[in-house]
């Protein structure tokens, strides 16, 4: 783990902002010494190219990994496969991911002094295969993954109905209290943890946590069964009532496999099986929730069944970045408020050609030094002829592994993250 302080606020106006660790330190230009490599396969090419940056002012290395949707699609990277679960080299989730033959930083992240409980909290949403896994800390871009489409913030909703009353959830897997840099959120609201959370569900006094179990949900098929054990003396019905789920376009997974709780535009049954004020880890199958003691949840006893409703348009593979660079054709116009933009950084932008190639931009460059502006990054964008492109992490964050090989790394050596895209051959 790189052992830095915290990340610097970074200004976006309206109150939007990003966060990224940045540590004066030499660009690892050697990693460029090879201009150009290219790997075809019987489906298709992914190259990694170099661009000339001189015409745009850019005076450090540009490199692209492009490749067609036809061959190979966007998947993302967790460290360590989980939800706050610390951080990973992106190279290092490649890796472990079956057939990721490339792989770049991903989200903003939150990095906190050595010891303290949150290093990589992820700062934007995150939707996975289907799956609801985080929801965003503040105001964020985002980017579907599927669709190419970029937009100013997730779309999702996450409400429980109990005994007839509908209670909204206010985060998802998110860390509360969460103090640093620019950012002050309270423990407060409906707070929902699933099993991709690593961390212990937060406590508080006036605050309890509810331990549920999944008992179904409405993407299992209906023949299929499925028991899940209950780590509770209390007995608990074992008849459950059909749930219909919302209409939704989205095709998900019927596998005859209980899905997950919060698997988008679905609704699942949850039963009651224990009530603490302790710190949990949460175990395969067992959703939490902690709520103020003035909630409906907190008089629930024992036993008793609820209805747990998730509902996004934001599609299946969803992330956030900041800012917006390209949508629809057109160049999106960087606040001037936006410090972080107007300077030289090494830079990861994703984005995606009119053709529908998809391409991985990386911009070599010391912190606060040399790399490109976000005005320079459009230019270089329009004359790839990408239609649309989200900024992703940069600064010490910057990295591109490809074909077995680190390509670059902004810092003295590849920054462990929270997130990464990673790029697999399609099925």
């Amino acid at each position: 783990m790189l052992n830095v302080t915290h990340k610097d606020a970074l200004v976006a106006g309206l109150a939007m902002f990003v966060l990224a660790s940045f540590l004066a330190a030499p660009s690892n230009l050697d990693a460029f010494a090879t201009p150009f490599h290219a790997r075809s396969t019987s489906a298709g090419a992914l190259a990694i190219r170099s661009v000339n940056g001189d015409r745009y002012g850019v005076r450090t290395a540009i490199r692209v990994l492009m490749f067609n949707a036809s061959t190979y699609s966007l998947e993302l990277g967790l460290a360590n496969h989980a939800i706050d679960g610390g951080l990973e080299t992106p190279s290092s989730m490649c890796r472990s991911t079956l057939g990721c033959v490339a792989a770049v930083n991903g989200d903003y992240y939150d990095v906190t002094h050595k010891g303290q409980p949150d290093p990589g909290d992820e700062v934007g949403g995150i939707i996975q295969n289907c799956v609801l896994l985080h929801t965003p800390e503040v105001s964020h871009q985002q980017v579907n993954l599927d669709s190419q489409q970029v937009g100013n913030g997730l779309n999702w909703s996450e409400s429980i109905d109990v005994n007839g009353v509908n209670l909204p959830i206010t985060a998802v897997n998110q860390e509360l209290p969460m103090n640093y840099v620019g950012v002050r959120l309270p423990l407060s609201g409906t707070l929902l943890f699933t099993s991709p959370y690593d961390l212990h569900t937060p406590t508080a006094p006036g605050r309890i946590t509810d331990d549920f179990v999944q008992v179904n949900d409405t993407t299992t098929p209906p023949t299929a069964t499925t028991t899940i054990p209950l780590t509770s003396t209390t007995t608990v019905p074992t008849t459950s009532t059909t749930v219909s789920a919302p209409t939704s376009t989205t095709t998900l997974p019927s596998n005859g496999q209980i899905a997950s709780p919060t698997t988008i535009n679905s609704t699942s049954e949850l039963t009651l099986v224990a009530k603490t004020t302790d710190a949990l880890r949460v175990r395969e199958g067992h959703v939490e929730i902690s709520v103020p003691l003035g909630s409906p949840l907190a008089s629930l006893q024992v036993g008793a069944t609820v209805t747990l409703t998730t509902k996004s348009s934001a599609g299946c593979n969803n992330i956030g970045g900041h800012p917006i660079l390209m949508s629809d054709g057109s160049v999106v116009p960087i606040s001037e408020a936006d410090t972080y933009m107007a300077k030289k950084y090494p830079r990861t932008v994703l984005g995606w050609t009119a053709s529908g190639e998809s391409i991985l931009m990386i911009v070599a460059g010391t912190d606060g030094e040399t790399g490109a502006t976000g005005h320079q990054l459009d230019r270089l964008l329009e004359d790839l002829k990408v239609v649309t492109a989200l900024n992703l992490d940069g600064g010490d964050s910057t990295t591109l592994y490809a074909l077995g090989r680190l390509y670059y790394h902004a810092g003295r050596g590849e920054r462990p993250v929270s997130t990464g895209l990673l790029v697999v051959p399609n099925p």
